[in-house]
């Protein structure tokens, strides 16, 4: 459920991603099945991706923390580099941080 208020709030913030010059991608821990399920349910404008070995999941240290499963939300830039990190399991948190993506977005465009 946490994950999807999150994807809810990427989905909203959508076209400020899009003005920002970023590109979005929800990746999901789960079969290519459920992932394309997920999608549809959610009506995403952006694809969310399988990692059904859970290997990003483990690269991030995104494991399940007091029976909730964190999350994280990255800002890479065109050269591949991590600009930005947070991983969280508080969805008011997403809500706060989705926001931050959007600028630390159009910061880096604006370098570009």
């Amino acid at each position: 459920m946490q994950c999807r208020s999150h994807v809810a709030q990427l989905g909203r913030l959508y076209k400020e991603f899009q003005g920002a010059g970023a590109v979005v991608l929800v990746i999901l821990g789960d079969s290519p099945e459920r992932a394309l399920k997920y999608s549809q349910q959610l009506k995403t404008p952006f694809p969310i991706l399988s990692d059904a070995d859970r290997a990003v999941y483990h690269t991030y240290d995104l494991e399940m923390a007091f029976f909730l499963q964190r999350t994280a939300s990255l800002v890479i830039d065109r050269a591949g580099v991590i600009q930005y990190i947070q991983r969280a399991t508080n969805p008011l948190r997403w809500l706060q941080e989705c926001h931050e993506l959007v600028d630390i977005a159009a910061g880096l465009e604006k370098t570009r």
